[in-house]
């Protein structure tokens, strides 16, 4: 049986663009999906290049002993800053905050305000959006990685001072402890959510391509993204060909890809939809996309 009988392959070309912005009529980004009510900024800046773009998440969270992290939160005089590596780190603490609190109490009780003289670490713009929506005072916003934001974090910390809080997912990577335990710099481990699949992806890629086709590119955002959306991908034929490219959000997720056996044709060396855009335009013209 194919799967794909009565999805259309063709795209339908933008008018009044220019021949690549044309062949670009659907950008599928493999990424968590934005909460409802928030500005989605890779689809702001896509959408006023003329490029339609649409995210589906691979992958999901489930949060645990977030009443372990609010225990943190609600002593800021115990540290010396926070990290957020991600935007589910950044959920984490509004959720432990809305379990254990209200978000009422985090503005009145001056819990706020004192987290907001700390510095918080974080790693691209959307995790810094995120926790600058909470009042964090964000830093390194523009780092890219964790290998970047280690360096900063380095700078503006001493050995000796106050831990910082570090709220994690069950797939951290070592880079940032690491880092801080050979510095000498003091730090507070919270695992409060693990990475799971998504169980509508396969739907959810199925609609797609019946609305829009195969996409001419997509972009995996974590090397889980990848781990838990290859086999479907495969199965519903979307795969790096001459007429749909592969890209990837940072190095340790262009490893995941090559280590899955997939083509890339550019890598965004940072999280950010700006990075992003310029990647896909530039692969898609060394491909000869034109």
């Amino acid at each position: 049986m194919n799967l794909l009988q009565g999805v259309p392959t063709k795209s339908v070309l933008l008018a009044g663009k220019s021949p690549l912005l044309a062949m670009m009529s659907a950008v599928l980004l493999l990424r968590s999906t934005q909460e409802s009510g928030k500005v989605d900024k890779y689809k702001e800046v896509f959408t006023a290049a003329g490029l339609p773009v649409r995210s589906i998440s691979p992958i999901g969270f489930e949060f645990f002993d977030l009443d372990e992290l609010y225990q943190c939160v609600s002593r800021p005089e115990g540290f010396a800053g926070i990290i957020f590596s991600s935007p589910r780190t950044v959920a984490s603490v509004r959720r432990c905050l809305e379990e254990n609190s209200s978000m009422e109490e985090w503005e009145t009780s001056g819990l706020r305000a004192k987290w907001s003289a700390l510095p918080a670490f974080s790693v691209g713009t959307s995790t810094a959006s995120e926790a600058q929506q909470l009042g964090f005072q964000t830093v390194g916003d523009d780092s890219g990685n964790a290998e970047n934001l280690v360096q900063l974090i380095s700078q503006k910390i001493q050995s000796g001072q106050p831990p910082l809080l570090f709220p994690c997912g069950t797939l951290r990577r070592d880079v940032i402890p690491n880092h801080l335990q050979d510095n000498n710099i003091a730090f507070t481990g919270c695992t409060v959510y693990r990475t799971c699949p998504e169980p509508s992806l396969e739907q959810n890629l199925t609609s797609y391509l019946k609305e829009h086709g195969v996409p001419r590119a997509v972009t995996f955002f974590s090397p889980s993204g990848v781990q838990f959306s290859k086999v479907i991908l495969e199965k519903l034929q979307i795969v790096p060909s001459s007429h749909c490219k592969f890209f990837a959000i940072g190095s340790t997720t262009e490893r995941a890809m090559l280590d899955n056996g997939l083509l890339i044709s550019g890598v965004s060396s940072k999280p950010s939809p700006e990075s992003l855009l310029d990647c896909i335009r530039g692969g898609l013209e060394r491909s000869g996309v034109s």
